[in-house]
């Protein structure tokens, strides 16, 4: 695990041998910019990119996926690659009301006390008002503030210094985020896996990550999960030293990875933030009150929807598929406004409120991702024991 910092230095090695060096300033360049031809997409089409089944899920853990703002399980595009076994991208299996839910959690509750941020090191505090809410505020937007956050630990803190864990720098895990993992891990078949520590950075366009291995953790087999929220970033992976090439990949927002096998300890690293058209964060909300409409996924066997309605299901083959309906969400509370603009009857209003437009800018400009891992081994308890 490396901090994320603006300009992040490369480690010292012999530059006849660091083709991932080579490749990491390649992408990384500004002028002339780098030939995007050679980075790898996901997709049908992609050699040595193969499609696998996921594993099943009992009836209770199906019915946290909605609530994790996830799709249904089997519709998800689960890849693995030739080149780098124990590697795994699950193609944004999130709802756009699922993307916005972990983009505001990762501002607005995820950046807060007591987890740990580098704000201190800009001699910021969050005693009376949190980042989020100086930064949005009239004088915080003046100090373009928002940038300052680099990025958040929770769980096991990280020391950067040692490159360490320690019982005394231990906080809580985010209930909804352990969820979150084990409903992944477990399609991927890693059913003892446990969420105990999550760095969460923060990168805008100018941002990157060099070339290092995650390897502070006693438990170097649990696999590495990451999650991409916002703008586009090439990674690259690599091998178990900087003399292989990496593999150059395109990671957009909702796209999970899991690093595990031989993948655990490769060489990575996220030279370049990559600006994408598509924004399948952005939520149809009304612009008078904020209310939100929301998309849910069923089946066409099914004869109605939750809240009771008969659904069309003429001339459709037996496939699950999404349509947008008025209900209460992850997002939104149980109280409708009365707003004329919006007939408020056809949308829920929104938990947000106003920090949408915010956290909506926030996502154009910049790349959250939230990484999560186990740190103890099975059989420990803690640190010590």
């Amino acid at each position: 695990m490396e901090e994320m910092t603006k300009s992040t230095l490369v480690g010292d090695c012999n530059d006849a041998e660091d083709r991932f060096k080579e490749a990491f300033k390649y992408y990384k360049r500004r002028k002339p910019p780098p030939d995007m031809k050679d980075i790898l997409q996901v997709g049908d089409d992609c050699k040595g990119v193969v499609q696998i089944p996921g594993l099943t899920l009992c009836n209770t853990e199906e019915n946290e996926v909605e609530a994790l703002g996830l799709i249904p399980f089997k519709l998800w595009k689960i890849w693995t690659f030739s080149s780098h076994p124990g590697l795994v991208i699950i193609q944004n299996p999130f709802t756009r009301e699922g993307q916005m839910k972990w983009i505001h959690d990762c501002l607005t509750k995820y950046s807060r006390p007591p987890n740990k941020t580098n704000l201190a090191s800009h001699g910021i505090t969050q005693c009376d008002k949190t980042w989020w809410e100086q930064s949005t505020s009239t004088e915080g937007k003046k100090t373009d503030l928002i940038k300052k956050l680099r990025w958040a630990t929770l769980g096991y803190h990280h020391n950067w210094d040692t490159k360490e864990y320690s019982e005394s720098n231990r906080g809580e895990m985010p209930s909804d985020l352990m969820k979150l993992c084990n409903i992944i891990t477990k399609v991927l078949g890693y059913e003892e896996f446990r969420a105990e520590a999550a760095i969460i950075n923060y990168y805008h366009m100018d941002s990157s990550l060099g070339p290092h291995t995650d390897h502070s953790e006693p438990n170097r087999s649990a696999p590495l999960l990451s999650f991409s929220f916002g703008q586009g970033a090439i990674f690259l992976i690599g091998g178990s030293s900087k003399e292989t090439k990496p593999t150059a990949l395109l990671l957009h927002s909702g796209d999970i990875m899991i690093m595990a096998g031989a993948s655990r300890l490769a060489y990575h690293a996220v030279p370049r933030i990559i600006k994408v058209p598509e924004e399948p964060w952005k939520i149809d909300y009304c612009d008078q009150c904020f209310a939100v409409k929301y998309t849910a996924f069923y089946n066409c066997e099914e004869s109605l929807l939750s809240d009771g309605k008969e659904k069309n299901t003429n001339n459709r083959q037996k496939e699950n598929f999404s349509c947008t309906v008025y209900k209460s969400s992850i997002l939104t509370d149980s109280n409708r406004r009365n707003c004329s603009a919006c007939k408020s009857e056809n949308y829920i209003k929104i938990e947000l409120s106003s920090n949408l437009l915010d956290i909506l800018e926030y996502a154009k400009t910049s790349r959250i991702n939230i990484n999560v891992r186990q740190v103890l081994l099975s059989s420990m308890k803690n640190l010590q024991f």
